[in-house]
């Protein structure tokens, strides 16, 4: 479980001095301080959670969050190791807010500018757009069948292999929708994309 089995990239040493990354079975697996450090993370809606050991300082962390924001157990996490590094003068919990802060402000304007853009694709075409052609059975090996059908005038997206994710579809540009989840935990809308693949018919 401790030994590296798929090698993860790391783009950047960080504040520990970070040399490798991997993951072994079910534990992260990376080097801080020159030390070897495991981790694991889990989670339920509304909670994360994060185990870190580093076997020899005998260190041992667990966070539990009744929140689901990674930044929380990250900070609380990175402070007490701080603590047996001897590194001084941190504020991790400060630090890990203001980016997040900034991440999530950068991460609404991209959004905003999208549902902006799809406010207006709405209003150009209002009735405009033959929903029928985009409705029917879709199936993948992995993901199951997604069933896009007409509800009430609107086009709409049922997964049947994972039922939370179903929504309304807004059109977007050309041929790519957005399906806004209606379960609003579901905190990540998705595009989807209608191609067509035509077959041309030999000569006899």
């Amino acid at each position: 479980m401790w030994t590296p089995q798929t090698i993860i990239p790391v783009r950047n040493p960080g504040p520990y001095n970070t040399h490798f990354s991997a993951y072994g079975l079910g534990f992260g697996i990376s080097d801080v301080k020159g030390y070897k450090q495991l981790s694991h993370t889990g989670g339920l809606e509304g909670m994360v959670t994060q185990i870190t050991m580093i076997p020899e300082l005998n260190l041992g962390i667990i966070v539990l969050t009744n929140q689901q924001e990674g930044g929380a157990f990250t900070s609380i996490t990175n402070q007490i190791k701080d603590s047996y590094f001897g590194i001084t003068g941190t504020d991790r919990v400060t630090q890990y807010s203001n980016g997040r802060k900034q991440s999530l402000a950068a991460a609404n304007k991209i959004t905003d500018s999208i549902w902006r853009d799809i406010a207006t694709a709405q209003k150009e075409n209002a009735g405009k757009t033959d929903l029928k052609i985009y409705t029917g059975i879709y199936r993948d090996q992995w993901f199951g069948d997604v069933i896009i059908s007409i509800k009430n005038g609107k086009l709409w997206f049922d997964s049947k292999r994972s039922p939370k994710l179903t929504g309304e579809m807004f059109t977007y540009k050309g041929n790519s929708f957005v399906v806004k989840w209606r379960d609003r935990s579901m905190d990540a809308d998705a595009f989807v994309i209608f191609s067509w693949i035509w077959k041309v018919k030999e000569p006899e």
